[in-house]
């Protein structure tokens, strides 16, 4: 028996709009940013930092994962909707919303709309660059 599609076969349209950061925002169940090594590494190098200073000082552990402290209401980084570490952003930014948990239904990707306005806009992504993202989270 052949394995059906996934429902997004066609593609999705997803395009960030400029002065948003609403996703680098605490919502729901996204309220933390996990980082990999690579991603602790090539945080701490844009900060100029050692890694032990880069993770006393910006980082905690949360149930044996690495991720960044969101003690406020948004990702230490985001300054106003502008990402101050844009160019060494995590793998969960980078990948942000092709996530397999957004993509498990048509109205987990609808949920979305509610806080990300770039849901629906902008250019289609193929079935093969959302599933090269998704696999690029899971894979950190």
């Amino acid at each position: 028996m052949a394995k059906r599609p996934p429902w997004y076969a066609e593609g999705l349209r997803f395009a960030c709009q400029p002065d948003c950061g609403r996703c680098c925002s605490n919502h729901d169940d996204y309220a933390y940013v996990y980082l990999s090594e690579e991603d602790a590494a090539a945080l701490a190098a844009h900060l100029n930092l050692d890694q032990a200073t880069f993770r006393a000082r910006w980082t905690q552990v949360d149930d044996g994962d690495l991720v960044l402290h969101m003690g406020q209401d948004a990702c230490p980084f985001l300054d106003g909707a502008r990402c101050t570490v844009y160019e060494a952003r995590p793998t969960q930014c980078r990948t942000f919303p092709f996530w397999k948990e957004n993509l498990k239904r048509r109205g987990d990707w609808e949920k979305l709309k509610t806080f990300c306005p770039g849901i629906g806009q902008g250019q289609v992504h193929s079935l093969l660059q959302i599933s090269e993202r998704a696999a690029e989270r899971e894979a950190k």
